[in-house]
């Protein structure tokens, strides 16, 4: 977070975030280009082709909605999501299964930012979730998580943010809490 591609401001660096072994601003931009061209764009179509084909088996389930404990990890993001979200169910697996698992349940997801919807990030190992508590004109959102930057408790650490880019190299996507809960 901050900087973005090495630049600080004034003039880029020689070491980039996010691509360690640009040599220059120059490499940085070119590693970019490759990461968005050769990685992200291709998962964000198969992700696409899956989100289609369990749509197409999804139209006629009912959302499976649970009102049971909260059996996720302690302290993980996961963990936060169902507390403050409790008709996300138990099973989901880990946060970058999230939007597959809520679909294949019924569950409208998309790529819009909406107040008590979960926000899911694909990259990493496991993914992450968040609750999105506040969404600006302009596109800015607010979340509550667990487990951002090693933190447990459920909280805002991020303020205000635009999620595209924040989220500059992950998949996202939002699973939509249902419209009438039972």
């Amino acid at each position: 977070m901050g900087m973005v591609f090495g630049f600080s401001g004034q003039k880029a660096s020689a070491v980039t975030v996010g691509f360690p072994n640009a040599k220059s601003a120059a490499g940085a931009v070119q590693a970019s280009y490759f990461y968005e061209k050769s990685i992200k764009e291709p998962v964000q179509k198969i992700m696409s082709a899956q989100e289609q084909t369990l749509r197409a088996v999804a139209v006629s389930i009912a959302p499976k909605i649970e009102y049971s404990p909260n059996t996720y990890p302690v302290g993980q993001c996961t963990w936060g999501a169902k507390e403050l979200a409790p008709w996300i169910g138990n099973n989901w697996g880990n946060a970058n299964d999230w939007a597959i698992s809520a679909l294949s349940l019924g569950f409208d997801i998309g790529t819009s930012a909406k107040v008590g919807a979960v926000m899911v990030w694909s990259d990493g190992g496991y993914g992450h979730v968040a609750i999105v508590t506040d969404v600006a004109a302009d596109g800015m959102i607010q979340v509550q998580e667990a487990n951002y930057a090693g933190n447990p408790a459920v909280g805002n650490y991020r303020g205000w943010f635009d999620p595209a880019v924040e989220s500059a190299y992950a998949a996202i996507s939002y699973i939509y809490a249902p419209t009438q809960i039972n």
